[in-house]
């Protein structure tokens, strides 16, 4: 990617189509960031499973989420619907008009961190009590509030870089942030264990903003004007297109927040750490190749919106990518779980590999629904979004806890392939009667072709027998030859890497 020039807040590149060497490109520079953030991200939970044990995961993630509910809950969802009016303003606006604007969003992130902090100190003793039920942890809970409030301030100058296209610097403010939390956080675990835990969290999300300041004001000054009518005024079309946003993300982490709890309330808190491991492995290292999309996907859909063709054009080139790269990653992922579980976390884990394994199938109805569901954000109908997230949030939150109940960990992973593949039916369906999407016909053979093969390595795998491991493998490799022969067909990926092998 060009290096930036200091003279222009916009680096790129207008309204035209993008090609598939143009998704690949962009998917594989954010690609190689997030399996950066990964690789920092697996030696983390490796250290943490070591020193913690699956209690600690549990303690981790059950404050990481209620930080996160919080924050979604009072940041008005400008972490999103900044991207789309900056992006909409690069395109057209003078710099002092996206000036103006980048000081809108700043002072609005401001004003919703303050509210979410003040929110957070007045439900300490009460989210104590609903997660843990005991009030012992509501300091560590009000010293968490402080985190909401950085949270959402950061969520906003994320939302700046990527509005104005700055994607060299979202790269690097993803790699910096993994590094330097990994690096302040391990001491911290080693040191003091299980009481460090409020601490790391309070500090990494204190360095985290420090990073994002650094950047995404090299790019615009941090002004902002927290007592101005005008201000406000002028921020409210972000703020109600957020609204939706804003409800569905309290939606999600509500969602996961009860279904932790739940799980908790009908096992224990090792429960909670295996059912918390076998999720990071079946979906959030997965999903990293889907933020790895967002990035330069959504700014594009939105650009995008008013003409059908292109739109649908643009959605079928996203979703038709996203399958052929994960479907081969999640068929190894699969395979190689029961020798993955113990080196990422530990021994004390592998009882989650069932669970990450009956998971998956979730992962891969993503590649699907992920295109499409930005085009409710894209248009600004943040109703149809709002909808189409509860639907879904309500499944689960009731269907994975219960599945859990009566089945155990396979059956939470069962039911959450189950909720992604009704979710990927219900907003393809629903979007072809609001928005005309069609999904493209001549692409089906594909997408058959790659869950036939991955249902065979889902399978196979789930098997005790040797020779059900050699199928699951050769599944992989039909996935991965099915990927590469469509790539080569559509992109120069192929023959540019080999041009470059020639070379060497």
């Amino acid at each position: 990617m060009a290096e930036e020039t200091p003279n222009r807040l916009i680096d790129s590149p207008g309204e035209k189509d993008a090609t598939y060497d143009h998704v690949i490109k962009y998917t594989g520079l954010f690609g190689g960031v997030q399996g950066i953030t990964m690789l920092v991200s697996v030696v983390r939970n490796k250290v943490v499973s070591e020193l913690l044990g699956p209690s600690g995961m549990a303690l981790i993630n059950l404050f990481h989420n209620a930080v996160k509910l919080l924050s979604q809950s009072t940041d008005f969802g400008l972490s999103f619907s900044a991207v789309k009016h900056v992006a909409e303003l690069s395109d057209c606006g003078t710099e002092a008009e996206i000036q103006n604007l980048v000081r809108t969003v700043r002072t609005w992130c401001l004003f919703a961190g303050l509210l979410g902090m003040l929110l957070a100190l007045a439900l300490c003793r009460t989210l104590s009590l609903w997660t843990f039920e005991t009030e012992d942890y509501t300091w560590d809970f009000a010293l968490l509030s402080l985190s909401v409030c950085l949270l959402t301030i950061q969520g906003g100058e994320m939302a700046i870089l990527k509005g104005l296209k700055k994607l060299k610097k979202v790269a690097l403010v993803s790699v910096f942030g993994a590094l330097a939390t990994f690096v302040l956080s391990a001491p911290i675990y080693y040191f003091w264990r299980m009481d460090g835990v409020v601490c790391s969290l309070v500090l990494c999300s204190i360095v985290m903003l420090a990073i994002h300041l650094h950047y995404s004001g090299k790019v615009i000054p941090w002004r902002v004007s927290l007592f101005s009518p005008t201000v406000y005024s002028q921020g409210l079309p972000m703020v109600r297109l957020g609204i939706g946003f804003i409800i569905a993300g309290i939606f999600g982490q509500g969602a996961e927040y009860v279904i932790r709890t739940l799980i908790l309330h009908f096992g224990d808190l090792n429960d909670v750490g295996l059912y918390t491991s076998g999720y990071t492995l079946a979906v959030s290292y997965s999903n990293l190749i889907f933020v790895a999309f967002e990035a330069d996907y959504f700014p594009r859909l939105s650009a995008a919106q008013h003409d059908r063709k292109r739109m649908n054009r643009a959605v079928n080139q996203q979703m038709e990518v996203g399958v052929l790269l994960v479907a081969p990653m999640l068929a190894f992922f699969v395979l190689a779980m029961p020798v993955l579980v113990p080196l990422l976390f530990s021994a004390k884990f592998v009882d989650a590999v069932p669970m990450a394994i009956c998971a998956t199938f979730y992962v891969f109805f993503r590649a699907f629904t992920l295109p499409a569901s930005y085009l409710a954000l894209a248009k600004g109908d943040s109703r149809m979004y709002m909808l189409t997230e509860l639907v879904y949030d309500i499944f689960i939150a009731l269907a994975i806890p219960y599945a859990f109940k009566f089945w155990g960990l396979s059956g939470a992973g069962w039911a959450l392939s189950l909720a992604g593949l009704l979710d990927m039916v219900f907003i393809h369906v629903i979007y072809a009667i609001k928005y005309h999407f069609r999904l493209d016909a001549s692409r089906l053979k594909i997408y058959l072709l790659q869950l036939l093969c991955f249902s065979v390595a889902v399978f196979a795998a789930l098997q005790t027998d040797w020779w059900m491991k050699a199928v699951a493998a050769a599944a992989m490799l039909a996935s991965v030859t099915i990927s590469v022969v469509a790539l080569k067909d559509r992109t120069h990926l192929i023959a540019n890497l080999k041009k470059k092998l020639w070379r060497k």
